[in-house]
């Protein structure tokens, strides 16, 4: 594969199938999603009226945080890996009263690219966050007019239990919903993603793959210690990409009206403490 990532955001923006000559990330066409692969800190989702409450003080921010707009700094470019660094300063605290220091490896392996974030604590207090990756892909891949006769294969038994998802207000409802599949598999219809991203908690399944209309499934995300991940496209505009998007955090509940420590699915660093998430992305007949 060839592989390209972008320091703004450290946002991933190609990876090339060089047997096949596919490109297997959504191109950032901004009629649709100006965004390929933003990396999501130190929200996921939306907050509840786009604030949350720390220390008696209360703190705005936009969806997913921040450090998808910010400049990372290239530390390391080999043949096989690339690794970016971001760290806490005068402008993030005024957002993010935390300190911190992070690092993003992109790292070829064959037909797999391993994506691993490590987020230090360089605070003295404890640093509440949460964190995400957002990989949009391309879908459909082989010319086809649209999105018919692909899919999502969750490689599970059953049906999935999804967290109901409020388009306008980007915030989690109290019911759950059931997203019926047949033999693991889920066939994008016309309005698939019309009720906006599948909300899927609790370790349901930690592999998701993208399947075309022949029935192979042609690009594979792992996950393996994701509690959470979404499923998302452009409503009601048949966008020709489909997001799998693995979560360490989630968007507020619709009657949320807790501080930063108490945010369902938040993490906790201690002092000196680091947290590590990661994926892999795997392209089927590259290796």
């Amino acid at each position: 594969m060839k592989v390209e990532v972008e320091s703004l955001g450290a946002e991933l923006k190609s990876v090339l199938g060089k047997k096949s000559n596919i490109e297997y990330m959504w191109c950032s066409n901004p009629e649709y999603y100006k965004r390929s692969a933003p990396n999501l800190f130190p929200i996921v989702g939306s907050l509840k009226d786009g604030v949350y409450h720390y220390q008696g003080k209360s703190y705005k921010m936009g969806q997913h945080g921040y450090v998808r707009d910010v400049e990372w700094k290239v530390e390391k470019k080999d043949e096989n890996t690339l690794v970016f660094t971001h760290q806490s300063d005068d402008t993030t605290k005024e957002k993010y009263p935390f300190d911190y220091e992070m690092e993003l490896i992109y790292h070829m392996n064959g037909n797999r690219l391993e994506i691993t974030w490590n987020i230090k604590n360089t605070g003295k207090e404890k640093m509440y966050f949460s964190c995400g990756f957002h990989p949009c892909f391309s879908c459909p891949v082989h010319g086809e007019a649209d999105k018919s006769g692909y899919g999502y294969d969750m490689h599970m038994n059953g049906n999935v239990i999804c967290r109901d998802f409020d388009v306008e207000s980007g915030l989690a409802l109290n019911s759950k919903s059931e997203l019926k599949l047949e033999n693991g598999f889920a066939a994008f219809t016309k309005d698939f993603f019309d009720n906006g991203a599948y909300v899927i908690e609790n370790n349901q399944t930690h592999e998701v793959s993208l399947r075309d209309p022949e029935g192979k499934n042609y690009l594979n995300v792992y996950f393996p210690e994701a509690p959470l991940f979404g499923l998302w496209s452009a409503e009601k505009k048949n966008a020709p990409y489909a997001a799998i998007e693995p979560w360490f955090g989630r968007c507020d509940k619709e009657d949320f009206n807790g501080s930063l420590e108490e945010r369902e699915w938040g993490h906790a660093l201690a002092q000196g403490a680091c947290f590590q998430a990661a994926y892999t992305i795997e392209i089927a007949g590259e290796d």
